[in-house]
């Protein structure tokens, strides 16, 4: 029966995948040295705040539906301002490792597989749109979490399944990092109205 009882408590761990990001002496959530951030999924239909699909329509071009592209906290997007259009980081990439861990009752299971995946910026989650999630009033680093502890938080476009099918993600944990964007992600930034200025 002890067996059983323990058996049950790792199953029920695996499935609610309690957090493994702790606050470290500055009061960031951090796992294995890297900044921990929220992760939720959208869908959005249009071009979103980097101007990424066709300058006289409101509408995406395919790859910002169908790749992997994602929309930040405000201060994140513009770098601790309040920019909603052409951020100080539209068109820049993060990579994104599921810590294994999740954060309460409001996420699905952890991924089976933990590797991680760069996504491009190309739109923005505002504190209005999203108070839970998005209301951080600093940049990484100033100590400004959103409700859940994080400083950092990125609604994942998943209009195609590339997030849920093809990663296998249900809104993980996940540590984030600054990295620079392969050339496939550069040729699509340059469609972009934030990149020509236009914006």
């Amino acid at each position: 029966m002890l067996r059983q009882f323990v058996c049950l408590l790792v199953f029920s761990g695996v499935v609610l995948g309690s957090s493994r990001c702790h606050n470290d002496s500055h009061g960031i959530l951090k796992y294995s040295g890297l900044p921990c951030a929220s992760v939720r999924l959208y869908t959005d239909n249009h071009k979103g705040a980097c101007g990424c699909g066709p300058t006289d329509l409101d509408a995406p071009f395919a790859w910002n539906l169908a790749d992997y592209v994602a929309a930040p906290n405000q201060k994140f997007f513009d770098d601790g301002g309040n920019n909603a259009f052409c951020g100080h980081n539209c068109g820049q990439c993060v990579k994104l490792t599921p810590t294994g861990g999740g954060y309460g009752a409001v996420l699905g299971p952890p991924p089976v597989v933990l590797t991680p995946h760069i996504f491009m910026i190309t739109n923005v989650c505002t504190s209005s749109q999203s108070p839970e999630w998005c209301s951080q009033t600093g940049k990484p680093g100033t100590n400004s979490p959103n409700l859940h502890g994080f400083e950092v938080h990125f609604n994942l476009q998943n209009h195609r399944g590339q997030v849920t099918v093809g990663l296998g993600w249900d809104n993980p944990e996940v540590t984030w990092e600054s990295v620079a964007c392969p050339q496939s992600f550069l040729t699509k930034w340059h469609q972009c109205q934030c990149y020509s200025g236009s914006g």
